[in-house]
């Protein structure tokens, strides 16, 4: 397939013709780094979720969960936002690889009223809040203040919203998670 470009009527950008049937296959060498930050994009890891790319900011963390699920999905969403800021040239439709299947797994928990923590990981959180969990880092010299400062808003912050869906996260330490309206 040739790719001719189609000028939109009403903007100066150019439209690039696409097919879902015309499919094939790139084969991108990268550093492991590159790698491991796409992955971690695309899966929306946690510890990205608290790195210095996020830090509590929730127009990021907005833009994180909107990005693809997948490494090809995430590579093609910064191709296509890249060839429109730099050069104002788009694709008559969108890449079958941004295409917005179903929602994620945590939208679906949510609305499903499912369990979104384990006793764990609920009680890892509730620990987080607290200065000591904090204190042999700090000790060490593994962690400053700031940062443990930093970790330490970013888990009320956290627990504050599942609170606000009506998540409760009860502070013993034997009860599990529930929903407000739960049974």
């Amino acid at each position: 397939m040739t790719a001719t470009a189609i000028p939109a009527e009403e903007t100066e950008t150019i439209k690039l013709p696409i097919s879902a049937d015309d499919k094939t296959t790139i084969l991108l060498n990268v550093e492991g780094a590159v790698k491991e930050l796409i992955n971690k994009l695309a899966s929306k890891k946690e510890e990205l979720l608290e790195s210095e790319f996020i830090d509590g900011d929730a127009e990021r963390t907005n833009t994180l969960n909107a990005l693809p699920n997948s490494m090809t999905g995430v590579v093609v969403h910064y191709l296509v936002k890249g060839l429109k800021d730099d050069f104002d040239v788009e694709f008559a439709e969108k890449p079958v690889s941004l295409k917005v299947r179903a929602s994620s797994n945590y939208d679906k928990k949510v609305a499903g009223k499912k369990r979104l923590l384990t006793k764990d990981q609920k009680n890892e959180l509730l620990a987080k809040m607290q200065m000591s969990y904090y204190e042999s880092d700090i000790a060490e010299g593994k962690m400053s203040m700031d940062d443990a400062m930093q970790s330490l808003k970013n888990a009320f912050e956290k627990k504050k919203e599942y609170e606000e869906m009506g998540y409760v996260l009860p502070v013993k330490k034997t009860e599990s998670p529930y929903w407000k309206n739960e049974n």
